[in-house]
């Protein structure tokens, strides 16, 4: 039977990047340029695949552009010096000047179609081949690529306060459920075979925590399942937490912190900053990805747990634009030339225009970083270091989220929640609790539970380079329980 490639999601976010210049410089500005923000978690996506290609396709429209911008200055100047000599009377310059202006129409749309043409094979590649995606685009600065490696075992996430309201867990989607189990008795001790009560063995939620993480994977059987602790921190609140996650006040705070941190952040609650047991499930493919965020709260002697769910679905539409891409050399060819000859005048006479756009912005950004960096240094502000946005969810389109896709992020979100409910009650019967108290709630929320898929709560916030729409189209879910609205555009001009 066909199957979905593991890296399908990787593949056509790489492929899309030579296709689309405004997804390209969208995903070049989050992750490679100068700023202060934190980035969200990839969900699933290889970011150094993603980064090499578009790194590869940025500059191949910068040389296109550079080479358009010399023609269309070129082109004009020799038809009006034709024009020029023509009436002075010189045929020969005249003929010298339009034979110019004819060799420079020409190479301009020559490196034009070599441009487009050249996108376009590495779009087949990666949509045909079966060679990694990251394979097939140069690499990057090492320290570009260690930053991004660092992005998979990311155990510190700073959210913004502009989605604090609508998503805490930056990145994560559209909210399925959020609630919070009844609580249980976890002071009674267990019996052994005698009937004699048993020492119970003390614990607090980290360790309760910690054996979460290790044994989820074993216990739901979900090869994709990734089970990872998580400190989750008020942007403006980084700063409060040391150099071990801020090293630098200028720059974003670091995706990795020591252990310890993160331990402290499931016993101690309070200041924007706590420990979440975060499970995620990919689909086939990556084509829907589910999150399940838990935290337990020990109060001796009740334990409860907060259970918050997410969902990604499937890529939108124009994503699929590589499946339609002519396979043929002949037919490739031809149809580049057409897409060419279409918009040929504003690709060549809007060079100039876009180098020196993109030129004017690097330039505002780069002054705005350091007025912002000056304050940051003398202590004038507080800066909210928080991620806005995520690039999975904002390129994701809920209108693709077809029967199978909800049935398996109804199953996905059964499997996960069963599987915390069977690894809480095999922890507390390892410590010698009671679990009597415990199953009986056990009872109450698998039944509770209908597993019907009403859909989301709330939608994604937006993405991109000062919260730029890239996804060209809005998408409006189905309506769910206590549909809430879409994401919140943060200050303008943030760096």
């Amino acid at each position: 039977m066909p199957k979905y490639r593991t890296d399908l999601v990787t593949r056509r976010l790489c492929a899309t990047v030579h296709l689309d210049e405004v997804l390209a410089r969208a995903v070049w500005a989050e992750y490679v340029e100068d700023g202060l923000q934190a980035v969200a978690l990839p969900q699933g996506i290889n970011l150094v695949a993603l980064v090499r290609h578009t790194q590869q396709a940025i500059a191949r429209w910068r040389r296109r552009d550079q080479a358009l911008a010399v023609a269309a200055i070129a082109l004009p100047a020799a038809t009006a010096l034709a024009l020029w000599q023509v009436v002075a009377g010189n045929q020969g310059m005249a003929a010298v000047s339009a034979a110019v202006a004819v060799v420079a129409l020409v190479a301009a749309w020559w490196v034009a179609h070599g441009a487009e043409l050249g996108a376009r094979r590495a779009a087949l590649v990666l949509g045909r081949e079966g060679a990694p995606a990251m394979d097939l685009a140069p690499p990057l600065g090492p320290e570009v690529e260690q930053r991004l490696e660092s992005m998979k075992r990311a155990n510190f996430v700073a959210y913004h306060a502009a989605v604090e309201r609508i998503n805490p867990f930056v990145g994560s989607g559209w909210r399925i459920t959020e609630s919070v189990w009844d609580a249980v008795d976890v002071s009674r001790p267990a019996k052994d075979d005698q009937g004699r009560d048993k020492q119970i063995i003390p614990f607090d939620a980290a360790d309760l925590h910690h054996y979460l993480a290790v044994e989820m994977p074993k216990i739901v059987g979900l090869e994709t399942l990734h089970a990872r602790n998580r400190l989750y921190v008020r942007g403006l609140h980084v700063s409060y937490l040391g150099k071990d996650v801020l090293p630098d006040p200028t720059r974003p705070p670091v995706v990795v912190v020591p252990k310890q941190l993160v331990k402290s952040g499931t016993v101690q609650t309070g200041a924007g900053a706590e420990t979440y047991l975060c499970l995620r499930m990919l689909g086939p493919g990556g084509r829907v990805v589910v999150t399940m965020h838990l935290r337990a709260h020990l109060l001796m002697p009740r334990l409860t747990w907060e259970v918050t769910a997410y969902v990604i679905p499937p890529l939108s539409e124009r994503f699929n634009a590589v499946e339609y891409l002519p396979t043929g050399p002949v037919r490739l060819w031809w149809h580049t030339v057409r897409t060419v000859n279409r918009g040929f005048r504003h690709t060549l006479f809007g060079a100039l225009g876009r180098l020196n756009g993109e030129g004017a912005r690097m330039r505002r950004k780069a002054r705005l970083l350091s007025q912002v960096r000056k304050e940051i240094r003398k202590g004038r502000t507080d800066w909210d270091y928080g991620a806005e946005n995520g690039l999975r969810e904002a390129v994701a389109d809920w209108d693709r989220m077809g029967y199978i896709e909800r049935r398996d992020t109804s199953h996905y979100f059964k499997r996960l929640e069963q599987g915390v409910l069977l690894a809480t009650g095999v922890f507390l019967r390892e410590h010698h609790v009671d679990t009597s108290d415990f199953e009986e709630t056990e009872k109450r929320i698998v039944n509770a539970q209908t597993y019907n898929f009403a859909g989301p709560i709330t939608g994604p916030a937006q993405f991109g380079n000062h919260l730029q729409q890239v996804n060209h189209q809005q998408h409006t879910p189905p309506p769910g329980p206590a549909q809430g609205g879409g994401g919140q555009q943060g200050p303008p001009g943030r760096p």
